[in-house]
């Protein structure tokens, strides 16, 4: 929910049933083939959940500049795509009582941010059926948001918020699904488990600290224990790599990230499941890479422009049962102003279930100094 900065405390953190609440609109939008469908909850706002009444003025007005009242993009990233899981498994027959085995997975999320989302007002999603094969489909989402805040900005927002004047699209992505079939051939590199293992068998999963709310070096100083603050539907704590990556190139070094769900999903619920790790990949992905090149104090810009999560497995494989799965982070390419971020999701028995390839723009701020508070 929306908090105003400065305050601190305890935050209710909502598992992916609550946190992805939709309804869907009446009529089929602008066309007789659209669906519509409105979001019920704010979405997470990064850094709001700091505890910035325990510092100093001024530190407070040193580090106010990294605090954003924008919405997390993982939440439009997924919730999206959750639209069209509605659309396609509603006209599925086969989804309809069936077993996991004869249910549309979700295959591809090909996503493009072009507006900043706003945490006090709903998402709005147009969803379109562009190809609707037996064992193949695809479908284009758009989300835009209304152009003022929600008569009930902290949620959950009244349908009647659906009825406000809109602003441009600020999400758009398509989604493939497919059915299951055999493998008739199963290869992978070595998985994080095997290489990272002397790492990982240094402290149990939630012994290490946990995920930033913002993982940019200054922040990281000035709140140390900060802890998850409301961040929904997913546990997160971050192996600390500075060992491994000491005398690196940066894109050598690995960031691995340790999660599991917060509330239980049920596990006939495979796109559900899917679009967690999707959700979890996004996190921080971005800010991270600044302080590997020492903008972590002087941070001016880090913005998701694209985002491509690709399921190599059934969908049934990327259900999360017990165990923790395994993030791993690295950065292949930064140049003309942007940075590649490539994300590896493994299971707890080290399956490479999910990739993730996401381009941003990255940047210091050249006009602020790093000077360290």
């Amino acid at each position: 929910m929306p908090v105003p900065l400065g305050t601190s405390g305890n935050f209710p953190r909502l598992g992916f049933l609550e946190n992805m609440e939709m309804v869907r609109l009446a009529g089929n939008g602008d066309f007789d083939d659209t669906h519509q469908f409105m979001s019920r909850q704010p979405a997470w706002q990064p850094g709001a959940q700091l505890p910035w009444n325990e510092t100093d003025d001024i530190s407070k007005h040193k580090i106010a500049v990294y605090f954003t009242t924008r919405a997390y993009g993982g939440h439009v990233y997924i919730q999206a795509p959750l639209a069209a899981v509605k659309v396609v498994e509603s006209e599925d027959e086969t989804a309809k009582g069936a077993p996991n085995t004869g249910k549309l997975g979700i295959h591809t999320i090909q996503g493009v941010f072009t507006n900043p989302g706003h945490v006090d007002r709903p998402f709005i999603y147009q969803v379109s059926k562009l190809a609707a094969g037996r064992s193949f489909q695809t479908c284009l989402i758009t989300a835009r948001q209304p152009k003022q805040p929600s008569s009930n900005p902290s949620g959950p927002f009244p349908e009647s918020d659906s009825k406000l004047p809109l602003g441009p699209i600020c999400f758009s992505c398509h989604v493939t699904f497919k059915q299951p079939v055999p493998s008739f051939a199963d290869l992978q590199l070595s998985s994080a488990q095997e290489r990272f293992a002397s790492i990982l068998a240094q402290r149990k999963p939630d012994e290490w600290p946990t995920s930033p709310q913002l993982d940019i070096d200054i922040l990281n100083d000035t709140f140390p224990n900060a802890g998850h603050g409301g961040f929904p539907i997913v546990d997160m704590y971050k192996v600390d790599m500075k060992p491994y990556n000491a005398n690196k190139p940066i894109p050598e070094r690995r960031e691995l990230l340790l999660y599991k769900l917060h509330k239980p999903i049920p596990v006939e619920d495979t796109n559900s499941h899917i679009l967690v790790h999707a959700f979890e990949a996004d996190r921080n992905g971005l800010l991270t890479i600044s302080n590997y090149l020492g903008w972590g104090y002087n941070l001016g810009v880090a913005a998701s422009l694209s985002y491509t999560f690709t399921v190599h497995v059934n969908s049934e494989e990327a259900v999360m049962r017990d165990g923790w799965w395994i993030q791993e982070v690295c950065w292949p390419r930064i140049s003309a102003g942007r940075a590649t971020l490539e994300s590896r999701i493994w299971s707890p028995e080290g399956k490479h279930v999910a990739s993730g390839y996401q381009d941003g723009i990255a940047g210091p701020d050249q006009k602020r100094g790093a000077e360290k508070l």
